[in-house]
């Protein structure tokens, strides 16, 4: 989709062949959460990679950095998120439904940014190079700085 929208609002040529346009809508590090990647800013990247020992191993590095991310830290938010909630009447106190909301925050942070790191990885690791998609969303003094930290590519 946002190979057709790029193309109507003239932020990218079309795609020289069917096989260009293929590996752009079926590139798989970045289809399931993103970073949401723009068809022109990897189109040259498309047919002219540098593929480096140096590159590969920073991508190896950032994707075990998301996947620690999403099993040290993700799923055991997840995990305590889901006990709060899941507390029967009687049990659920004010304390525990403020620790199951902070819980969940933290498990989508995590969640999202350990999928991106991951995606991340695996495109440097052949060669690309994907946008950045969170900045530290949880740092920030407004609703508007977080917005502009968070999903930084949608």
């Amino acid at each position: 989709m946002s190979y057709s929208i790029d193309l109507y609002r003239g932020h990218a040529v079309p795609a020289r062949n069917f096989i260009d346009f293929a590996c752009y809508v079926s590139m798989f590090p970045q289809l399931v959460a993103g970073p949401i990647v723009r068809y022109g800013s990897v189109a040259d990247q498309l047919r002219e990679r540098e593929h480096t020992v140096e590159g590969f191993v920073a991508g190896f590095t950032r994707f075990n950095v998301g996947f620690a991310k999403k099993i040290i830290l993700a799923n055991p938010m997840g995990a305590i998120a889901d006990q709060c909630f899941g507390a029967g009447e009687g049990v659920l106190t004010a304390p525990i439904a403020w620790l199951g909301v902070m819980a969940y925050a933290f498990q989508i942070y995590y969640d999202f940014s350990a999928y991106s790191d991951m995606a991340i990885g695996l495109g440097r690791m052949f060669g690309f190079h994907f946008p950045e998609n969170f900045d530290s969303p949880y740092k920030s003094k407004s609703i508007t700085e977080f917005w502009r930290r968070w999903h930084i590519s949608l």
